[in-house]
């Protein structure tokens, strides 16, 4: 919602009995690491130990405060609007399932998980008040983040397949399991809705960013279709169907 700038972070654990002290003091390191990237301070906590089998090793629970100049929205969307995703999408989804499966799959499939806040701050300097809307496709990946602004905002939205970014890697395991991209998650990537005579100023503000050098034009608004996504396959048009059941992999 813009808060680009965090005040403070929280950061809870829940230990399982006997979980190795060298991947806690890992995980530790990798927490710290990303608050220093992301210049967001961890200022509480708590920890707590469960017994063996309780729990599946780990958990991590946190919270955050930041502030922004306007909050940005995920309902503001109108019909003209453009659509921009700011990376290759399915990244983490397809990682996670990976290595949770020990599937065998050709190619680096990497998670995307990174902090935004510097990506949407050079989005919201570009576009200023033409940035209107913007949501995290994480749980139910990208489809089930563009259904909920279409919802929100009483809009129907027209996606080029073709122009969503996919990597290769995560093409080629996503055709061999038979999953979908659209509703893998990710974890490092937005959705930001921008009115059109700005979409220019802020895609090029997002692809200097290292972070966003992928970033891509996926869409519009339209005036029709309220509610609905619809999928332009460059073959013709279909209605693109909210993600069902359970999210693969589970992710939260």
């Amino acid at each position: 919602m813009g808060a680009t700038d965090v005040t403070a972070l929280t950061c809870a654990v829940i230990i399982e009995e006997g979980f190795p002290r060298t991947d806690l003091e890992r995980v530790y390191a990798s927490i710290r690491a990303a608050c220093e990237e992301a210049d967001a301070p961890i200022v509480t906590g708590d920890t707590k130990v469960m017994g063996r089998g309780e729990l599946d090793g780990l958990v991590l629970n946190t919270a955050g405060v930041g502030f922004c100049s306007r909050p940005v929205p995920d309902a503001g969307l109108a019909p003209g609007d453009v659509l921009i995703v700011t990376g290759t999408i399915g990244d983490h989804g397809m990682a996670i399932m990976a290595a949770r499966h020990a599937l065998s799959l050709d190619g680096d499939l990497r998670s995307d998980v990174a902090p935004i806040n510097g990506v949407i701050r050079a989005a919201l300097r570009a576009g200023g008040g033409a940035v209107v809307a913007m949501k995290d496709p994480t749980r139910g990946g990208l489809s089930s983040a563009l259904h909920e602004m279409a919802q929100k905002s009483h809009v129907g939205l027209l996606i080029e397949e073709a122009a969503v970014p996919v990597r290769p890697d995560v093409r080629g395991a996503s055709d061999l399991l038979g999953l979908d991209p659209l509703v893998m998650a990710n974890e490092g990537k937005a959705v930001i809705g921008v009115r059109p005579d700005a979409a220019d100023a802020v895609l090029a503000s997002i692809r200097a960013h290292p972070l966003g050098r992928d970033a891509a034009r996926i869409g519009r608004c339209i005036g029709t279709h309220a509610g609905a996504v619809i999928l332009d396959t460059g073959f013709g048009r279909r209605i693109l169907a909210e993600p069902e059941g359970e999210p693969l992999p589970r992710i939260c």
